[in-house]
């Protein structure tokens, strides 16, 4: 996941042949001459061009548009790849499949089909997607086929719930594998989604689903490798515990899409696909899908301007941010959506080109330090590929979640009691958390880090884990959200965790207000003010955390009377040698997102982090900045983005001292590395670096310390 290499620019664009070709092609030039792009990669019939599965009689002007477009390359030394839209094809939008497509259609948790996508075991579809494929590759000679993300069992629209296949020909093959005579579409969703300890139906329908995804793809593969032995085959991708549902080996995938000597090939998604408060805007999912790989990867995040409206979508700053996000967790370049798909050209953003051109000496200075996200430094946010399999669900959770992810309110379908939305984790939240706090951070799925190490684990992530794993992870120094609190109780860990019991109490039962800092930890402030956060508007239910008595209370709930409710938080040291932060705060819920971030929660965060110990802390202070800081060859690599619309004056970081000692400090300047002198304060092991540095708003400050 490293490169010496030049940033890779691929632009995802649809050449249109009955638009105005030529001027297409014109326009195209003039944008590879201004934006200095590295590869297009086409695509064919896409959205509002799609008039259903494609055929190649209907592809053919698209292959001989892109043959005068490969000419223009020549001259440029730009690659031509290429992604089909459709693979099942993501939704109908009123579609349906032409004359002679005898696909058996895919069938949601709801028994409803959308018209149009199939079933990914249907021999039919594979057959036309091999097919179709091959007809596309041998007339562009491509240098990679890109797959699309609706190569997945979910988001096939919101008739269908959380997706499928349902059909009789999986139902049949379902019961088979459960040794069932027959199996009802009602049966297997109720089951599936049964509340409690998971019923062993669940794991024998994750394994069908695994291979609806793993048996298309070898044939797929096959046929390609057959007709372009030397062509590369990528995979786009969607949010990692959503596709956990579908059982997803995400190395097991890319194994089979990839030869034994290649690095892996994905396009990890990385929304949002039009502007939100950058504060809030991070790429969790990307960094996520590619902690899931064991492979080095060559890495393009999507950058999505959704729907690819130029400017009104996606403006140039915070496009250009959100590819230098990329680099900083060790991508090699990025997947541009940023043009209609009508055959309109260049035209919704002419100054596009010139923007991206003027970045390309930064982007490369960043990939000479070679990021590598295995590297991140700071705390360790801990996840589980198979989250799905172990998550417990509660009575009348489905219908919210699917109208959360589809729009669709589900009780008005007969699934047979919940839906399998109900199976996704919440494993990022932390990150979320760390990333607004300007806290650097990674993301693990191994449960034994370096000595010292913090974890973070959210939800029901520890459900995925042995008792002999629990302990493991608890004999080092863990940060434990409320859920997971709960979960330890239940197992019989409250021991470990200096939790005697743990319960939910509502709002309007308790009428908590606010939460008070120990001074303690917080230390005296200046005329003798108390340190406090909201927390009537965090949470509700809010956590009552029973501690034992060798529990240090780092805050206290309180109420508005200043009246103590229940510990907020509390640090223990266990009999395994472990350090367990908890809180009383499930993360995400209700108004989370508005309450619970301030410069004393900031604070607070910080003064945790350094006491809790560990190597690698790495915190922005003073200014809101989202941090991404590396271990790199001879020393540390730093990124502070401004993430809210203020200029900050200058730039505040504090680190371990001793992992300081004897370095030098530069920074970047117009893409060249010049030597820098922050003012230095050490105290209690933690050094504080002020830096003279001005960043405006979506601008970055680059450090390296060596």
């Amino acid at each position: 996941m490293t490169s010496n290499k030049p940033f890779k620019i691929i632009l995802r664009y649809g050449l249109d042949p009955f638009n105005g070709l030529e001027e297409n092609l014109k326009q195209l030039e003039t944008f590879i001459q201004e934006s200095t792009i590295n590869e297009v990669m086409f695509l064919l019939m896409p959205e509002e061009r799609s008039s259903g599965h494609p055929t190649a009689e209907r592809s053919d002007p698209w292959i001989e548009a892109i043959g005068k477009a490969q000419e223009i390359f020549k001259k440029y030394g730009v690659e031509t790849s290429l992604n089909p839209w459709t693979t099942t094809y993501h939704c109908s939008r009123g579609r349906t499949p032409h004359e002679g497509q005898n696909f058996r259609l895919m069938v949601g948790e709801t028994g409803a089909d959308n018209g149009i996508t199939a079933c990914p075991l249907c021999e039919n579809w594979q057959q036309y997607l091999c097919e179709y494929f091959v007809h596309l590759c041998n007339g562009i000679d491509p240098v990679a086929l890109w797959v699309e993300d609706d190569w997945r069992l979910h988001n096939h629209g919101g008739e269908m719930g959380y997706g499928g296949c349902f059909c009789q020909h999986c139902l049949d093959r379902f019961a088979n594998m459960v040794g069932e005579e027959s199996v009802s579409r009602e049966q297997v969703v109720a089951a599936i989604t049964a509340p409690g300890e998971p019923h062993p139906w669940r794991e024998k329908w994750l394994e069908l689903a695994w291979a609806a995804l793993s048996e298309p793809a070898q044939t797929l593969t096959d046929a390609l490798k057959a007709a372009k032995p030397d062509m590369r085959i990528g995979l786009m991708s969607s949010i990692p515990d959503v596709q956990s549902i579908e059982s997803r080996d995400w190395n097991g995938l890319m194994d089979i899409f990839t030869e034994d000597d290649e690095n892996y090939l994905i396009r990890p998604h990385m929304p949002p696909y039009t502007e939100e408060p950058p504060i809030t805007t991070t790429p969790c999912y990307s960094r996520q899908t590619v902690a899931e790989l064991d492979r080095d990867a060559d890495i393009y995040p999507e950058l999505e301007n959704s729907p690819r409206c130029g400017p009104y979508s996606g403006s140039h700053n915070y496009s250009i941010w959100e590819m230098t996000n990329g680099i900083l967790y060790g991508s090699r370049g990025i997947t541009i959506n940023h043009f209609d798909n009508m055959g309109m050209n260049t035209y919704a953003d002419r100054a596009f080109g010139k923007a991206l051109g003027k970045q390309r000496a930064l982007f490369d200075a960043l990939m000479g330090l070679k990021l590598d996200d295995r590297n991140a430094r700071g705390v360790k946010v801990l996840f589980s590929p198979d989250i799905a399999e172990h998550k417990q669900t509660g009575a009348g959770a489905s219908g919210g979640g699917a109208k959360m992810y589809t729009g669709e309110d589900l009780s008005k379908f007969d699934t047979g009691g919940g839906s399998l939305n109900d199976l996704q984790g919440n494993s990022t939240e932390w990150s979320k958390v760390f990333y607004i706090l300007g806290i650097s951070h990674s993301f693990t799925r191994d449960l034994e880090g370096e000595p010292g190490d913090i974890f973070a684990v959210s939800d029901q992530t520890l459900r995925c884990y042995s008792d002999d794993e629990i302990k493991t992870l608890l004999s080092q120094n863990i940060i434990l959200d409320l859920p997971s609190i709960e979960v330890l109780v239940e197992r019989g860990f409250g021991g470990h965790i200096g939790v005697s019991n743990v319960s939910r109490v509502k709002l309007d039962d308790s009428a908590y207000s606010l939460e008070e800092v120990e001074e303690s930890l917080f230390g005296k402030m200046e005329g003798d003010v108390k340190p406090r956060m909201c927390a009537q508007r965090c949470a509700d239910p809010i956590g009552v955390l029973e501690f034992t008595s060798d529990v240090e209370t780092l805050s206290t709930i309180k109420g508005a009377e200043f009246d103590a409710k229940f510990p907020g938080s509390g640090l223990f040291s266990n009999e395994l040698g472990g350090t367990v932060y908890t809180t009383a705060y499930p993360l995400g819920t209700g108004q989370f997102y508005m309450a619970y971030f301030n410069r004393v929660r900031q604070e607070y965060w910080t003064k945790v982090l350094f006491k809790m110990g560990g190597p690698g802390q790495t915190i922005a202070c003073g200014h809101p900045f989202h941090v991404h800081a590396h271990n790199i060859e001879g020393g540390i690599s730093i990124a502070c983005t401004n993430v809210i619309y203020d200029t900050s004056e200058n730039v505040i970081l504090q680190l371990p001292a001793n992992e300081i000692d004897g370095k030098s400090f530069q920074c970047l300047e117009n893409a060249k590395w010049v030597d820098a002198q922050p003012d230095v304060e050490i105290e209690n092991g933690v050094a504080t670096l002020s830096f003279d540095l001005q960043v405006p708003t979506l601008k970055t400050a680059f450090i390296t310390a060596r």
